[in-house]
């Protein structure tokens, strides 16, 4: 294949290693707390976010990359001869606007650009950007891959238990009866994507009832869809991951279980503590 270009934003979750190593262009979400913006991987880690999220995460809101980012990254890779083409993968486009920002950047190219819209974000997202740098190395066309990572936005989905309904109601996820409601019930929700968008999956009274449903969900999707590798995902909820870690093994004991951060501008708005679940049906 060509020398291509693979450019995404920080809701993949593709680490600052991996970026190096591979050669992937990563424009930074940025999360504003306390009125202080800090670019993901940029001003601040992930670690450092979700601490600062902890002390006073109440409020904290996102931003996207400006238009001015997504124009230097794709003039750069015009004026560099080495990349022939670019393949673009961002967050759905129902919850932010970087898909179209990367559109509109990528107009005056020369050069062949693909811009996916993953119709998610954070570990499937971030599967698909690692599919865009392995097809790098085969003989596939490029149009192929394309096609490839888009049948991967229509296989994906991403569960999230979220901890706080005070920050989702403030960040618009979630109305303010849905949220008064849910505390004075004591109700604990599973959050899933649907056509790009987030909505509440199930509605529960108490944490071992939504921990069955989401591992019997899990099951489901493993042994109907071919489902091989799971992405455990925690907004700095280290202190669960180990308890997931084990009912998934027991549960699920073929299963490649990857463990790795949630991406903050998700954490932002679902709560410090948060724990989530990613995967893509046949993978």
């Amino acid at each position: 294949m060509k020398k291509i270009a693979v450019v995404t934003d920080s809701a993949s979750g593709v680490d600052q290693a991996y970026r190096e190593k591979h050669d992937v262009k990563v424009l930074p979400m940025s999360v504003i707390i306390d009125g202080v913006a800090y670019r993901d991987g940029i001003d601040a880690t992930t670690e450092e976010i979700y601490d600062m999220l902890k002390e006073s995460g109440e409020g904290a809101k996102t931003s996207q990359p400006t238009i001015g980012e997504f124009m230097e990254i794709y003039e750069a890779i015009e004026a560099d001869d080495e990349y022939e083409a670019v393949i673009a993968v961002h967050a759905s486009s129902e919850l932010t606007g970087t898909y179209q920002s990367s559109l509109s950047a990528s107009e005056d190219m020369s050069k062949p650009v693909y811009v996916i819209d993953s119709r998610i974000g954070s570990y499937p997202m971030k599967q698909m950007v690692e599919h865009a740098v392995e097809s790098r190395e085969s003989d596939k066309d490029i149009e192929e891959v394309v096609e490839e990572i888009r049948e991967m936005t229509r296989s994906t989905q991403l569960y999230l238990l979220p901890q706080s309904f005070s920050q989702m109601r403030k960040s618009g996820r979630v109305s303010a009866s849905q949220s008064m409601l849910a505390s004075v019930l004591n109700i604990h929700l599973k959050l899933e994507f649907d056509d790009g968008k987030v909505v509440i999956g199930e509605k529960l009274r108490t944490k071992k009832k939504i921990y069955n449903a989401v591992l019997a969900n899990l099951e489901e999707h493993v042994k109907e869809e071919g489902v091989k590798t799971l992405g455990l995902v925690h907004a700095g909820s280290a202190s669960l991951v180990d308890e997931w870690k084990k009912k998934i093994k027991e549960r699920l004991p073929d299963v490649n279980l990857m463990v790795e951060p949630l991406v903050t501008v998700a954490g932002v708005h679902t709560g410090h503590g948060t724990i989530g679940f990613g995967f893509t049906k046949g993978r």
